[in-house]
């Protein structure tokens, strides 16, 4: 909110107050329309009022400034003419003179009252058109930090990030910081895109990965995501389901921090299989075998809902998230609101359930 500060001046007359300012800008708006009344609307002052105004300082001057005439409006007296012009000579002879004083006024008055707008802080685990958007310089009233979805949403919750950015996996939906979270009438969590999963191999696949179960083959070798991570959490699931022990899977505990660092691991020949987004292989020299389907959500407190700056992220990422392959957006259901607990636990259960692996997952 900006602060414009504008000084007025009134003149005292036989002991009579009169604000000067305002009957100038009366007759200024007679001047340019040619009634009373169309002066008074464009002030914001009744009728009845401006002439009140205008009879006070008649009274006082000692001279008419108004003249109306029926069927033709109002016109300015000689002396209307005279003090109109008076009046805006001062006012911009006192504006100029008080120029600096006026700005040094203004600042100080806001920095008491209005303080600056600070950036939002959005703890989030990594995304590749979230990214994208930060490197092109689309969202430049946040301060983005990237960390594991379990570390977001904790950095929400002590107070240390406006808004948390995560994977709605399964074992995350079962969190008690996220149940938590969801009861709270304070927060609201939102799915803003759905993004597809999977393992990247060298190009041709050379040692012919099909799928999950092949990881444990011993000549195969692994890199992970870091502990805190949804996509590790979403890959855990999967393994879990399948009844595959982690440590049976040649580097699980070797780790990397982003979607490209794994993908990129495995282009340079570092390692041979990534869990990894398909968006993340773009322009590498890798093949990707699709797993299934997970849910990217942001949460905050439900003043942040209305604010105009996570609005506008939201539509960058909508519009973004096209250039992507393997990102869509949710559906028009898939949206919050101020429901009972049990339906709102329901709903992170049902965003969960929709993107359950496929078929190819087997299981």
């Amino acid at each position: 909110m900006a602060l414009n500060i504008r000084f007025g001046f009134d003149w005292e007359i036989g002991g009579t107050q009169l604000d000067l300012a305002t009957v100038a800008h009366i007759l200024q708006g007679i001047h340019e329309f040619g009634t009373v009344r169309a002066a008074g609307d464009k002030l914001g002052i009744s009728y009845r009022n401006v002439w009140g105004k205008l009879e006070a300082a008649e009274a006082a001057l000692g001279k008419q400034l108004v003249v109306k005439s029926k069927g033709h409006g109002s016109t300015l007296t000689s002396a209307g003419v005279h003090l109109r012009i008076l009046a805006e000579n001062l006012t911009r002879s006192i504006q100029s003179s008080s120029r600096l004083e006026r700005e040094v006024f203004e600042k100080a008055l806001g920095d008491i009252f209005i303080p600056e707008s600070r950036n939002l802080n959005l703890a989030c685990s990594h995304d590749l058109v979230l990214e994208d958007c930060v490197q092109s310089g689309l969202l430049l009233n946040w301060s983005i930090r990237y960390m594991g979805s379990l570390k977001a949403i904790d950095a929400l919750c002590t107070g240390k990030a406006d808004m948390a950015g995560f994977h709605l996996s399964k074992q995350m939906a079962g969190e008690a910081e996220l149940k938590a979270l969801w009861r709270n009438p304070r927060y609201f969590v939102k799915p803003i895109m759905y993004r597809e999963l999977g393992l990247v191999v060298a190009r041709g696949n050379p040692l012919k990965v099909r799928g999950i179960e092949d990881l444990v083959r011993p000549e195969i070798r692994f890199i992970n995501r870091q502990k805190t991570a949804g996509t590790r959490l979403r890959l855990e699931e999967i393994l879990q389901s399948k009844g595959i022990d982690q440590k049976s899977i040649r580097g699980y505990r070797k780790e990397e921090f982003t979607h490209s660092a794994v993908a990129l691991s495995v282009a340079a020949g570092a390692a041979d299989v990534a869990f990894s987004l398909r968006a993340a292989i773009s322009d590498l020299n890798v093949d990707f075998i699709p797993i299934g389907r997970e849910t990217y959500c942001l949460c905050g407190t439900v003043e942040l809902a209305a604010d105009a700056r996570y609005i506008q992220m939201l539509k960058m990422l909508s519009a973004r998230m096209k250039m992507f392959p393997g990102y869509t957006k949710p559906s028009a259901d898939s949206k919050t609101s101020n429901r009972s607990t049990a339906s709102r636990l329901a709903e992170i259960s049902r965003w969960v359930t929709i993107r359950q692996p496929t078929s190819g997952e087997g299981g």
